[in-house]
């Protein structure tokens, strides 16, 4: 996190703002993703928010996102709507940590 604030400088903030407004982006297409069944989006979007997660040192929601994938690749999302909830709680706490550090 703060290896990344000082190489961005005064872009980190907006950076840090577009990674949260598409995380909760992404969320909102998992739990599409899990009510449809629809494990190749799912696994698309699981993927991308473990990536920009990962970026950003949020390991427990990279983590998560990790796990999300494997359940598509089982063609199982239908059956993860707690895991889902999971990756909203963890990415809650990400934005407090944030704001917090931010200062704001």
């Amino acid at each position: 996190f703060e290896e990344m604030r000082d190489l961005l400088e005064e872009d980190f903030v907006d950076v840090v703002q577009g990674y949260i407004s598409d995380s909760q982006n992404r969320l909102v297409q998992l739990r599409t993703a899990q009510a449809n069944n629809d494990n190749a989006n799912g696994f698309e979007v699981a993927h991308a928010l473990k990536g920009a997660s990962a970026t950003l040192g949020a390991t427990h929601l990279a983590a998560i996102s990790s796990q999300l994938q494997e359940v598509c690749r089982s063609n199982t999302i239908s059956q993860y709507a707690d895991t889902i909830e999971q990756a909203a709680i963890a990415l809650q706490l990400v934005e407090q940590e944030i704001h917090q550090r931010l200062g704001q």
